[in-house]
This record gives C-alpha cells, structure tokens and sequence, in this order.
C-alpha cells in the first residue's frame, strides 16, 4: 500500500481539494483507497459524505484508542473509496494525549490492522504541526505538499522540511518529501516567478500537472462535492485528474527502482 500524507503548514493552499481528489480519482482508476481525515475541521470527510457530517465513530475515537479502525472506516459514494472520518471532538485530541505513551504512534499503530485491503492510504491533515500532524506523518511514507502560487509558498517549504526531517529521524526512517502540486495557478509574473523557482529548486518533484484557481473548486465544496464530481470539465478537474496518472505512473517507477514488479498486489512495494 503506497502511503501518502498531503501537508502544508499554512491554510489556504489547497490540501482538502488535492486529498479528496487525489482519492476520488484513485478511486475511479479502480484502485482501492483510505482517506483519513486528521484536521479538526472535518471538511474532507463533509466532502466525501455529500455533504453531511460523519457518524460517530470517528478517528478521534481511533486515536483515543476508544474504538478500532475497523469500527470507524465506512464505505462513501464512491466505489472503492473509504473514508476514516473526523468531526468536532477531533480538535480536542492534542490535549487528551498529551501524557500518553506512543501519542505519535497511535495512528500508525491503529492502520496496521487494515493492511491489505487498500492500494493506497491518503491523509489530508491540518495546517498546524500537532500532535495529529506528528502521527499522519509517521503513519505516511509519502509527503504530497500542495503549494499555492504566492511569495510565501517556498519559506513555508523550508519549515515543512524541517518537519519531516525531524519525524524521520525519530520515527519513520522511510518518510520522504515525493512531490509538490502547484495549485491556485493564475496567469501572472508572481506565479510564473514562483513555478520557475519551484521547479528549479526542486526539479523533478513538482509534479507537472498545475490546478488552476477556479470557482469550481469551491463551489463544488459547497455542495459537499469534490471538483471532480462537481464540474468534471473544468480546468482544476482536468488537471487533478492529470495528477492521478502522475501519481500512478511514480508508483510505477518507485516499484521498479525497489526491485518490485509495478503493478504486484498491494503491499508489495512496502514489502520490498
């Protein structure tokens, strides 16, 4: 299974939309996915429910070890799609674990008895590093990172690098920044400067399918549906469905690169 956490340290860049698209539309491939939702706010489980709120239990119940994995993962509307959903109570699990032993593990710990039944697990996570943060990027071997196209966006890097860093020395030798998706793209020198200094700095992982800013995508959350549902003709829907073929087509060569034939039955790239 090929373990993905889409992160950044900043609101607004766009990690609930590229999570639940990058689900959906691994879904629609026919692969098998999880998507965990760590952020309090609970929005990518509103957006893959159809707008409703999730049933309780959730992924705080998870993480407080007061219900299993197994208990909390339920099915979506999307065929091959399950989601491990948030909701309010989510906010106050940084406190309940403060003095807990294996805090940062408990979500890693929690998946291990779903091995086996998805192709890939996404995690959309909060833009605060947390406790939550900690045990998304232990339980992930892949860090995504949605980068909005401002001045800012490769000071916010720097720090999220240092983030990883951290959570692999201590706990997750295998974590890597794989990729960084330019989205909120306008047709300016601002954005322009910053794909150029982007792709410069860190060549090959910026993917190349670039998601425009568009209306669509929130007018699709709004109605408690992702861009690809929602208006899957528009630029963002065509670009984050170019991402998806990206995605599948990286995993491909990470498999080839390990010495696992691409294509093996889930896990196996794990496995290697």
């Amino acid at each position: 299974m090929r373990r993905i956490a889409v992160v950044n340290l900043k609101g607004g860049a766009g990690k609930t939309s590229t999570a639940t698209a990058l689900a959906v539309g691994l879904a629609r491939r026919g692969k098998r996915v999880l998507l965990a939702d760590t952020d309090p706010s609970g929005n990518a489980s509103w957006t893959v429910l159809g707008g409703q709120g999730a049933e309780p239990p959730t992924i705080a119940a998870v993480l407080t070890r007061h219900a299993s994995a197994d208990e909390a993962v339920r099915p979506t509307g999307t065929p091959g799609l399950d989601l491990l959903p948030a909701d309010a109570e989510l906010g106050g699990v940084n406190v309940a674990l403060a003095q807990e032993l294996g805090r940062d593990t408990r979500l890693r710990s929690a998946l291990a008895a779903l091995e086996g039944r998805h192709d890939y697990l996404i995690v959309d996570t909060g833009p605060s590093l947390t406790t939550l943060l900690v045990n998304a990027l232990v339980a992930v071997e892949e860090v995504f990172v949605p980068v909005d196209m401002g001045v800012y966006a490769v000071l916010g890097l720097v720090e999220l690098e240092r983030v990883v860093a951290e959570v692999r020395d201590a706990y997750n030798p295998a974590l890597r920044l794989a990729g960084l998706v330019l989205t909120k793209a306008q047709r300016s020198n601002v954005c322009r400067d910053v794909e150029a200094e982007l792709r410069g700095r860190y060549g090959p992982l910026v993917f190349g399918s670039v998601v425009p800013l568009s209306a669509k995508v929130e007018e699709s959350h709004s109605r408690g549906l992702t861009v690809l549902d929602h208006a899957p003709r528009s630029a963002p829907a065509l670009a984050y469905l170019a991402l998806v073929e990206e995605v599948i087509r990286n995993g491909g060569r990470e498999a080839k690169r390990r010495g696992v034939k691409a294509g093996g039955p889930a896990g196996a790239v794990d496995a290697a």
